[in-house]
């Protein structure tokens, strides 16, 4: 933003150039062309397309927008612009590149729609182009269409074989599947083997509930008859034969009567030793026919545990062996059940994946005779449709003779001249601005005097010209806020002095003449006056002295260069001039021929230490530092110097000198001036307030005449 007001500042500052260049832009490259212009008139010719349903060429209608957007290429070739041209025979100066430059294809709303149109000085030439163009295309879009539904139907012929082949191979692989995997209803089979699963469940649950009971029968059996089966049944054999009964009972009363006759004799008695060995011979016999008749063990081994059961018992026993039979015989269908149900759940189990890989073998064989039967039935119609003259076009419009231009260029000329004078106008200015070394704001001077700014006093002569203004504002008015320019100028001054170092002699001067710093040395030297300070004003300029012409009525016979002689006479009271009360003016005098000599002598050190006793403060108004070396003679008699540099006055070429000629004398600069030095966001501070002082002024003196 800022830099957009510094543009528009450049343009108003130079508004005069600017202008000329936007007047002289204007008539040429707009008003004079607008008159030469010539009407063009715009012929239009609609192309409708049928791509909304599949055709035999895009049989699944895909890619609508992309082929309008090759139509609208195709529309724009060249070629087809050759065609046009050799159609209407034009004249071989129009070429045929620009011809398709100047049509105008677009397709609007991306609808199935394509509008073509040419502008052309002759109406009827444009509307002959369009229509041409039209026609021209409408032939190419059938021929196309022929030929891509030709090569489609012999790409199909040679699709259509391969696609049989595969349908083949997946058919035969989907058979191959189902042998190698035993499956004809896989969904039934998988019913089926859930069924029989269930049902061997069952069975082994009442096998096991059956196995249960059969084993807590056993178990009470045990407890009854603590021998297994096979000794219960070999004892009951052995004591229902006769043979085994007598020796048995043989057995029983030889022991009997060896524990008798132990109590009678003793263990070692020859009666007891005899009975023993008869009851050894009994104990071979029973076990040697216990051999011939296949029973072992338990009996023969120990006749006592020969039992000699009733029938009940003999009733249990064999119960107890059907038991022990029972419990084998359900154990062993329960292995096999077992064992068969985990056949059928690990069938069930590669049921899933099976159905998957038959699925999409059904589904890959489903989908090759879907592409067979499409290539087929596409095959068909591409034979159909190669007698079928129809292209992509549904229907056309031609255009028709404009009556009335479509384009009236002199308005159009108008605004281009405009457009093209303000940005001449403007480049003008800113190149102006950037050629003109005149000094224009705060950073140019810094570039050369690092010194503060001290204050910024406004061109008061600026506004109001229509009346006479007054050099000296801060006498005849000094309620203004210029007059409250100087006097904070001179306060400013003051809080810079020190005990040490008093500023009681100081010199004003500029780079070049005409900044003002003579008005600018009377206005100073009337504010601090009016502080109560007693000033002396001298006017060290003997070239072109300032002074006499700010200040009217003096007298002009003598003055500093008359004091400076040593010829001369001239008391300090005959030359020095009240002007107001606490300010008084010594004059330049009578203007000499080398003004640096007076200057530069003993006379002026010896009159400037006479007069500091006798004033608070002197200030000198010296000649500009580029026109001699007074200014820089009188800055280093003084405290110190203010620079006043005025805008749009000096440059910076002379600023650079200043500088370093002050640098070289050794110059106390004290700070910097800024006169007539206003940007825009002063303006309307300074000037109102001036004006409303001003305008005030001007009121009371009419109350007063009135």
């Amino acid at each position: 933003m800022e830099e957009l007001l510094i543009y528009f500042r450049i343009i108003r500052k130079r508004w005069l150039p600017a202008s000329l260049v936007f007047v002289v832009v204007f008539l040429f490259l707009g008003y004079e062309r607008s008159k030469k212009t010539i009407p063009l008139y715009r012929a239009t010719g609609t192309i409708v397309f049928d791509q909304k349903n599949p055709s035999i060429t895009d049989p699944f209608a895909v890619g609508e927008q992309k082929k309008l957007n090759n139509d609208l290429i195709l529309i724009k070739s060249e070629s087809l612009a050759e065609k046009v041209k050799e159609d209407l025979k034009l004249p071989l100066e129009i070429d045929h590149k620009k011809l398709a430059q100047n049509l105008i294809a677009v397709n609007p709303d991306k609808s199935d729609v394509i509008q073509l149109s040419f502008t052309d000085e002759d109406p009827k030439k444009a509307t002959e182009i369009v229509n041409a163009w039209i026609r021209n295309y409408v032939q190419i879009d059938k021929e196309q269409k022929v030929s891509q539904t030709r090569a489609l139907a012999k790409f199909l012929e040679q699709q259509i074989p391969e696609s049989q082949e595969s349908l083949e191979y997946t058919a035969e692989k989907l058979k191959n599947f189902k042998q190698n995997n035993r499956i004809l209803d896989i969904n039934a089979e998988a019913t089926s083997t859930i069924s029989i699963i269930s049902e061997l469940d069952s069975q082994i649950a009442n096998i096991n509930s059956e196995l249960a009971s059969q084993k807590s029968r056993l178990n009470s059996l045990k407890k009854i008859f603590p021998v297994d089966s096979e000794a219960g049944i070999a004892s009951s054999f052995m004591n229902e034969s006769p043979i085994v009964g007598s020796l048995v009972k043989q057995i029983q009363e030889i022991q009997l009567k060896i524990e008798q006759e132990k109590i009678r004799f003793g263990d070692q008695h020859p009666q007891v030793i005899t009975l023993q060995k008869q009851e050894a011979v009994l104990q071979e016999q029973l076990k040697n026919y216990s051999s011939t008749t296949n029973i072992q063990g338990n009996s023969a081994n120990n006749s006592q545990g020969i039992y000699q059961p009733g029938s009940n018992q003999s009733t249990l026993l064999s119960e107890y062996a059907a038991t022990e039979r029972q419990i084998k015989s359900l154990e062993a269908q329960l292995k096999s059940l077992k064992e068969l149900i985990n056949v059928y759940r690990q069938r069930v189990d590669t049921l899933p994946q099976l159905e998957f890989e038959q699925q999409q073998l059904q589904r890959e064989l489903t989908a090759r005779s879907d592409v067979l039967q499409n290539l087929i039935k596409n095959y068909q119609d591409a034979q159909i449709a190669i007698n079928n003259t129809q292209g992509n076009i549904r229907s056309t419009e031609l255009a028709s003779i404009p009556t009335e231009p479509a384009i009236n260029r002199r308005l159009t000329y108008l605004i281009q001249g405009f457009l093209g004078g303000i940005l001449a106008g403007s480049v003008v200015a800113y190149l102006l601005d950037q050629l003109d070394q005149r000094i224009n704001n705060v950073d140019q001077i810094k570039e050369y005097f690092t010194q503060p700014v001290l204050g910024k006093i406004p061109d008061f002569y600026r506004h109001n010209k229509d009346k006479v203004q007054s050099d000296l504002p801060v006498r005849d008015n000094p309620s203004s806020p210029i007059s409250e320019n100087f006097r904070a100028l001179y306060t400013g001054l003051k809080f810079m002095e020190t005990e040490e170092k008093p500023l009681k002699i100081i010199t004003i001067s500029s780079s070049v003449a005409g900044e003002g710093k003579s008005t600018i040395a009377a206005n100073m030297a009337i504010a601090a006056s009016g502080l109560g300070t007693k000033v002396l004003l001298i006017e060290a300029d003997l070239r072109k002295p300032g002074q006499q012409k700010i200040w009217e009525g003096i007298d002009k016979s003598a003055g500093l260069s008359d004091l400076l002689q040593i010829e001369h006479n001239s008391s300090l009271s005959e030359v020095i001039i009240p002007l107001m009360t606490n300010l008084d003016l010594l004059p330049a005098g009578n203007t000499k021929s080398n003004p640096v000599a007076l200057i530069g002598s003993s006379q002026m050190v010896h009159l400037l230490d006479e007069l500091s006793d006798k004033y608070d403060l002197i200030i000198l108004d010296a000649p500009p530092v580029s026109v001699a070396a007074d200014a820089q003679i009188l800055g280093r008699m003084s405290d110190g110097m203010l620079m006043v540099i005025r805008q749009e006055k000096a440059n910076t070429s002379m600023l650079a000198s200043s500088s370093e000629s002050l640098s070289q004398a050794d110059v106390n600069i004290l700070g910097l001036l800024l006169n007539c030095f206003i940007s825009d966001s002063d303006n309307y501070y300074y000037y109102y307030n001036y004006s409303y002082y001003y305008d005030k002024k001007d009121k009371k003196k009419n109350q007063l005449f009135n």
